[in-house]
């Protein structure tokens, strides 16, 4: 029964550090910028410390604080880490590359492996997301874009180009 009270106290520590941790103060928005595809949101301020989830190019995300080390906490998506400084800009200048939106679907759409009906999911993306187009490498049917850190192609018709 002891073993039993203590687990419970632990879970319910770690229940309460995560949803403080969640809930922290957005101070402002800023942009990935000046990398090729991505950068990487980590559970520590180090570049050794766990990947959480990689955030493309031009992706907004939420500030929270400097932390020092070169490293800033965000938001990303409801998801709290660090990032590296150098990649996270409050103005947009240093985003290459055209981004649009997701149209003309129902729930989602098809990420795909190559520019192909037939190519392999990679994964969906949902009606409304945004994604970062890659200019140079689309075909008469499909855009190649990057969505959550993946790379792939889709149909030309599902997304609007942003003006």
């Amino acid at each position: 029964m002891k073993k039993f009270l203590i687990l419970i106290a632990a879970m319910l520590m770690t229940l309460t550090a995560s949803v403080t941790f969640a809930n922290e103060r957005i101070v402002s928005t800023m942009f990935v910028v000046e990398c090729n595809e991505s950068i990487t949101l980590r559970d520590a301020p180090s570049v050794h410390a766990r990947e959480i989830a990689q955030i493309p190019l031009g992706q907004a995300v939420g500030f929270i604080e400097n932390v020092g080390n070169g490293f800033y906490k965000i938001n990303y998506d409801g998801l709290v880490g660090y990032a590296l400084a150098e990649y996270l800009s409050a103005d947009r200048s240093g985003v290459a590359g055209i981004f649009g939106r997701v149209v003309n679907c129902k729930i989602s759409i098809t990420l795909r492996e190559y520019p192909s009906v037939e190519a392999a999911e990679l994964m969906q993306i949902p009606l409304g997301e945004r994604v970062s187009i890659y200019p140079g490498e689309e075909t008469n049917s499909f855009y190649c874009v990057m969505y959550r850190g993946v790379k792939g192609y889709v149909l030309k018709t599902y997304i609007r180009v942003d003006a």
